[in-house]
């Protein structure tokens, strides 16, 4: 990794080692090159450094859960699912499939996917 200085390799290495030591199948034995040589354990070993090398930079995606809202008899107009839930805070609907959000509708018929305002 470009990024990452050799100390901050070798201790993330430390670090990632001392972690697997008690797990089965790992084997820290290391070829002429400095990789593991059990399959495994490279491959472990990369994404450690590499989910590593994202946390120190912040380039991963920030993701936060939606606030669960009450549940309401309904349909989505997506035609996936009857999982449209209202959010009493916001006061709008949301389907919990393609988290779709929109205003308090009416459906013109339980048998159609139609909505009124």
């Amino acid at each position: 990794m470009k990024s990452l200085s050799g100390e901050e390799i070798n201790s993330l290495q430390k670090n990632f080692e001392e972690a697997c030591f008690c797990m089965p199948g790992f084997n820290s034995d290391k070829n002429e090159l400095g990789d593991y040589k059990d399959g495994g354990t490279q491959a472990a070993w990369e994404g450690y450094m590499f989910s590593e090398e994202w946390n120190k930079h912040g380039r991963y995606q920030k993701t936060s859960l939606p606030e669960c809202p009450e549940p309401l008899d309904g349909w989505c107009d997506c035609g996936k699912c009857k999982a449209m839930r209202l959010h009493k805070t916001k006061n709008i609907y949301v389907c919990l499939v393609c988290h779709k959000q929109t205003e308090p509708f009416l459906p013109v018929d339980f048998n159609s996917n139609d909505w009124l305002p």
